[in-house]
């Protein structure tokens, strides 16, 4: 599958994934990312319109994921990624775990999951920056070099339920909701309805709460069966209340 979210000021994010079963209930998958943005110029406070010179600001992973089907209700994957970042020349890289759960109860069409993201170690730039500071002597602002300091990834814990709510031989609807705790910012909750007709055409729209900037959403899907693959294109618009509003387009390609 490939996707690209093109996020606000200009700044977009590519991903591609593979996924290949190597067994009966087990599947081995790869997966890359990269998050960038068109050069910016410099400004500082002496040239706020510009120095003249130009940075980049590339986040870029890949990853290998392991997945098992233990039984018909239960399944589970895990992804260890390396990743690494280069804004204005300093560069970090760190390797993290991504892994989930997925459970049919077997009540309906009732089923849960649960999902830890960017789980890993502190991290910080290498090198050193120019920190200017003012002497306790002389009073006078001289200029010593400093290392960056840790920081903790963004790990973010999610755990969802969703259900059909109403089902015939064309048609069905499906309501969801999901609970996201993120380490480095509050609770927040995401409900959403899907709707799929012929199974070939789905509409989808959510609402997120407890969100400073993002709060409702909508985007549809087509699936279509050509040959041997069945192709799903899937789009999403998600409102920003500030900045512009991101929009997702997702492109997937499945062997029947």
């Amino acid at each position: 599958s490939s996707t690209r979210v093109q996020w606000p000021s200009n700044i977009i994010y590519d991903y591609f994934s593979i996924i290949t079963p190597v067994k009966q209930r087990h599947f081995f998958g790869l997966s890359a990312g990269i998050l960038h943005m068109e050069p910016m110029q410099e400004t500082t406070e002496y040239n706020p319109h510009g120095t003249g010179r130009f940075f980049v600001f590339q986040d870029r992973f890949i990853g290998v994921t392991y997945g098992s089907k233990m039984t018909d209700r239960f399944s589970f994957g895990v992804t260890v990624k390396y990743i690494s970042e280069d804004l204005a020349g300093q560069t970090m890289s760190s390797t993290m775990i991504d892994m989930g759960t997925y459970y049919w109860t077997g009540f309906r069409s009732l089923r849960f999951s649960a999902s830890l993201s960017h789980f890993g170690p502190q991290a910080k730039p290498g090198g050193v920056y120019i920190k200017r500071i003012i002497d306790t002597d002389t009073g006078e602002e001289i200029l010593v070099e400093s290392e960056f300091e840790l920081f903790s990834p963004p790990t973010i814990f999610r755990v969802g339920a969703a259900i059909k709510i109403y089902e015939s031989e064309k048609h069905s609807l499906t309501s969801t909701l999901q609970l996201n705790h993120p380490v480095d910012n509050s609770e927040n909750i995401s409900i959403g309805l899907e709707y799929i007709t012929f199974n070939s055409l789905f509409l989808r729209s959510g609402f997120q709460f407890n969100q400073n900037e993002a709060d409702y959403s909508f985007g549809f899907g087509l699936n279509r069966d050509i040959g041997k693959f069945t192709l799903a294109i899937d789009y999403a618009f998600t409102n920003f209340r500030y900045l512009s509003s991101p929009n997702k387009l997702s492109i997937n390609l499945t062997f029947k």
